[in-house]
């Protein structure tokens, strides 16, 4: 009887989004957000990124966002370039250009650091994709 064909190796899917990086301190911030339910249209998209982030103790390299972080990105949809500062939900103002997290664009932006892009699909089938350019954080 003739030896059987090997069979074909098995290759991991590759997770098509950017490693993402939070701190401790706001991984417990965000985590203490996504326990409770919410209406607010980014908060599914926040509890699946928090659940793939390393969490490291300290801040971050400098050019990852963060809570806090002022980021310039470019809306690959709409073709604009943005500037916000990422922000906890009672901080987030439209006239200050504060995104709240728990918006899609702001749960998108949460630990991504410049060059890495990422592409999510918005609760109506929509897909939305940013590319990060440049990210500034105070200390």
């Amino acid at each position: 009887m003739p030896a059987s064909p090997p069979l074909p190796a098995r290759t991991a899917k590759r997770d098509p989004r950017p490693p993402i990086t939070v701190s401790a301190e706001d991984y417990d911030a965000l985590a203490a957000l996504v326990a409770h339910p919410s209406a607010a249209p980014g908060h599914a998209l926040l509890a699946v990124e928090l659940e793939r982030a390393a969490v490291v103790e300290g801040a971050p390299a400098a050019n990852r966002v963060r809570l806090g972080s002022e980021v310039d990105y470019h809306d690959l949809d709409r073709d604009r370039l943005r500037t916000i500062r990422l922000s906890l939900p009672r901080e987030a103002s439209i006239d200050e250009r504060r995104v709240s997290v728990t918006a899609p664009i702001g749960a998108a932006l949460l630990g991504l650091k410049p060059r890495q892009r990422f592409t999510w699909t918005e609760p109506g089938g929509r897909t939305r994709s940013i590319l990060v350019l440049a990210v500034r954080n105070d200390a």
